[in-house]
């Protein structure tokens, strides 16, 4: 299994600087054997946001 890194791309309502940067934003980080399955896990886990969809890029902690 790799590790991804996540993010949400539903926009934040808050003032913070991940409100409209994504790249701003901390991530998630889910251990899975593919980018669409990390997307799937992070589905799982904010099912609300589904439709708004999601980022996952293999992370190296290098």
């Amino acid at each position: 299994m790799k590790m991804y890194r996540c993010t949400r791309n539903k926009p934040y309502t808050d003032e913070v600087p991940g409100a409209t940067k994504t790249n701003a934003r901390q991530g998630h980080y889910v251990k899975a054997n593919s980018v669409e399955e990390a997307i799937a896990e992070m589905g799982k886990q904010f099912p609300e946001e589904i439709e708004a969809g999601f980022t996952a890029e293999e992370w190296n902690d290098n």
